[in-house]
């Protein structure tokens, strides 16, 4: 290739091994439910009582923080008692119950990844997912 073709060839851009980058200016966002993932969790106990929070994902969310992810929390609880607990355990989020980089009709955050302790991945077929899903249980309830 000469240095004519060459200065037209299109430059590809290095990216990190763990890029937090969907494209130009735009973060990767990470739903992340709190019940059973963030907070242990033994079923609805009321208002006001939350699980103990989950050291290891506490420290899995710090890291995809420090690489530029966007947290975004979703629950079933309100954000005026869920935002105190999340800040006194150090527990980095951007936003609860919502993505306001989008607009929605709906109450589900828009993001890349839904981490939740209730979610079943979809294979692409769902004859085959059927018998499976009778019998899922979260991780908290597989004893």
């Amino acid at each position: 290739m000469n240095a004519r073709q060459q200065a037209k060839k299109p430059r590809l851009r290095s990216l990190k091994a763990h890029s937090s980058k969907k494209s130009e200016g735009v973060r990767r966002t990470i739903a992340v439910d709190f019940h059973g993932v963030i907070a242990e969790y033994n079923g609805w106990k009321g208002k006001g009582a939350l699980g103990l929070p989950r050291k290891d994902v506490i420290r899995a969310l710090h890291e995809l923080h420090a690489e530029g992810w966007k947290i975004a929390i979703h629950t079933t609880r309100g954000e005026q008692e869920l935002r105190p607990y999340l800040v006194h355990h150090w527990i980095p989020h951007d936003e609860i119950n919502r993505n306001s980089d989008y607009r929605t009709l709906g109450v589900k955050p828009v993001a890349d990844v839904y981490w939740d302790d209730r979610a079943f991945f979809y294979s692409g077929d769902a004859r085959r997912d059927i018998s499976p899903i009778r019998r899922f249980r979260t991780w908290c309830g597989r004893k």
